[in-house]
């Protein structure tokens, strides 16, 4: 927890990383990311949010998948292709559901600290699609 409180003060030239190796056993890896997710949660005051390979089949997933999530909005029903504005409270053109700003925004409401972003099984995920992501982010 010290590095995410650390990160949080650091000049934001980069994203702060930090690789945590979970083990061979991957029946272990479900309960330590809830257990990690727990202690950011409330050791950080942060948000934790835990990917998998298979929510993420492309960037659009991803971020979709990553925004909900993160402002806790996960029984919504996704019957359609995903490409409607979400109600937001901002001035100026709404967002789509997959874009980054929604995260910004609910940080802002919120006031949590930092967004902590892990992927359970980065094995699993297209190498592109990190390289995506990071580069987004």
């Amino acid at each position: 927890m010290n590095f995410i409180v650390a990160s949080s003060h650091a000049p934001r030239c980069a994203i702060p990383t930090a690789l945590v190796v979970a083990g061979p056993s991957i029946a272990s890896h479900g309960p330590f990311f809830e257990r990690l997710g727990r202690k950011v949660t409330q050791d950080a005051g942060s948000s934790f949010i835990c990917l998998t390979s298979s929510e993420c089949p492309n960037l659009k997933a991803l971020l979709k998948t990553l925004i909900k999530k993160a402002t806790s909005r996960i029984g919504e029903d996704d019957d359609d292709d995903g490409d409607r504005p979400l109600p937001t409270s901002r001035s100026g053109p709404k967002l789509l559901n997959y874009d980054l700003g929604h995260i910004l925004e609910w940080q802002k409401k919120s006031q949590v600290s930092n967004v902590v972003v892990a992927i359970q099984d980065s094995e699993a995920f297209d190498a592109g699609l990190l390289t995506d992501m990071v580069d987004l982010f």
